[in-house]
């Protein structure tokens, strides 16, 4: 059976691991932003609706095939790093967006962010395995759930506003610009 989390573990666990919490809020926020602000940015820029909805699958579908080389990753090299680069590499993807012009290489960048953006998540998982065991543990998986659904507020509603305040192309910059503040932000308090 698993323990059970002592009173008050949840906000002991975000002071013990604010950069674990901060790891899956950013995969919250980038993950829900890709799947239903860029799906409505495609369509606003000129894609048809069929071309959004294959893009959402192309950010699925290699996340899945991925997992097992980002676990083998994350045995053998730093876990630190791992995170930095998933962080990065998401950032840049995001960013690359709005210049190309290829359907195919918009394509295989889309599922460059899905893969780079899910693993941040097992990157989070796997150091809070490593970390923590017992009551934390239930504690730590507790707060990945609220950080995860506060990430998905910021990533929907956050680019939404976006595409009605400034333009549709304001939706990959400022997830990349997000994903690239807390790279670096990841690089200077490693989780």
């Amino acid at each position: 059976m698993p323990e059970r989390a002592p009173a008050g573990a949840l906000l002991r666990f975000i002071s013990a691991a604010p950069i674990l919490v901060l790891i899956e809020l950013a995969f919250g926020f980038a993950d829900i932003a890709a799947i239903s602000g860029m799906a409505v940015y495609f369509v606003r820029v000129g894609h048809s609706e069929a071309f959004a909805a294959y893009a959402i699958t192309m950010l699925s579908l290699p996340t899945a095939f991925a997992q097992p080389l980002v676990g083998w990753l994350l045995d053998k090299t730093s876990r630190a790093g791992v995170t930095i680069c998933c962080g990065l590499l998401g950032a840049v993807a995001f960013l690359a967006i709005p210049f190309l012009q290829s359907e195919a290489a918009i394509l295989g960048v889309f599922a460059i962010i899905g893969v780079a953006t899910f693993a941040l998540s097992t990157c989070a998982l796997t150091i809070l395995g490593e970390r923590f065991e017992g009551g934390m543990l239930v504690a730590g998986t507790a707060s990945f759930s609220l950080a995860y659904s506060i990430g998905s507020v910021m990533g929907s509603t956050g680019t939404g506003s976006l595409m009605d305040w400034i333009s549709p192309r304001a939706v990959p910059i400022s997830v990349g610009l997000g994903l690239l503040a807390f790279t670096i932000l990841v690089s200077f308090k490693r989780p």
